[in-house]
């Protein structure tokens, strides 16, 4: 909804300002609605909105406001296309088995090494699954963690949530997930550069091996479904 646009719009036909000055009209409107929706105002309370680049469009002007309509309808265009691309893009290598986005904790993230183990950070990793095999809660985990000192992913301490999505991460037994879904094969040997501790994940086999521990009673509690859900073939 752009609860900051609407604002706009409220305090301009208010006369809380005097008019507005954009940038750039796709920093101003996003959909053709939002142009119209302001367009309705300017007309009404005859208050200039004015660009600051360009040929300096305002729309009190007739034919700044056509011209404004048809930059809007190419630029929705042009932002659709990109995100089918994107999207494409994604789903084609999600099923080629190849991993997207920022690697896990455990893993090298950036620079020249990207992708390669971080000894300490993996067993920590392994550390994770097996304390919660032994019947360790997530909170637990976390709180041994935190007296230890050892060094979260992020923030300053370990909590229970962050130890709950590492044991849910689909990255930690070899998969890889699009829109929700997860692919069982590991990923493929085609990620250049990475190697098969990367491409199998830290803890495949303990992921199954934790699924199947798990009394029946608990299949319905939302991280066991999780779970099932990303090993489910």
């Amino acid at each position: 909804m752009r609860p900051g646009f609407r604002q706009l719009l409220a305090d301009l036909a208010n006369g809380v300002i005097d008019g507005v000055i954009f940038y750039d009209l796709d920093r101003l409107v996003r959909q053709p609605r939002d142009l119209e929706d302001l367009i309705d105002i300017v007309e009404y309370v005859k208050r200039p909105v004015t660009g600051a680049t360009g040929g300096r469009m305002n729309l009190i002007n007739d034919s700044d406001r056509h011209m404004a309509r048809m930059m809007c309808v190419r630029a929705l265009k042009s932002s659709e296309d990109t995100a089918r691309r994107v999207a494409r893009q994604h789903l084609s290598a999600a099923q080629n088995g190849l991993a997207q986005g920022r690697l896990a904790y455990g893993w090298v993230r950036k620079g020249e090494r990207k992708g390669q183990l971080v000894p300490d950070e993996a067993d920590v990793v392994v550390r994770i699954f097996q304390d919660f095999m032994s019947g360790e809660s997530a909170y637990s985990i976390a709180r041994s963690f935190n007296a230890e000192g050892i060094q979260p992913p992020v923030a300053r301490a370990w909590s229970s949530t962050m130890v709950a999505e590492m044991l849910r991460n689909p990255r930690y037994a070899g998969m890889v997930s699009y829109a929700g879904k997860h692919r069982v094969q590991a990923a493929t040997a085609g990620e250049a550069g990475l190697p098969d501790a990367y491409r199998t994940g830290l803890v495949h086999d303990r992921a199954l091996d934790l699924y199947r521990s798990i009394p029946v009673q608990h299949h319905a509690e939302r991280a066991v479904r999780e779970l099932r859900d990303a090993l489910a073939t």
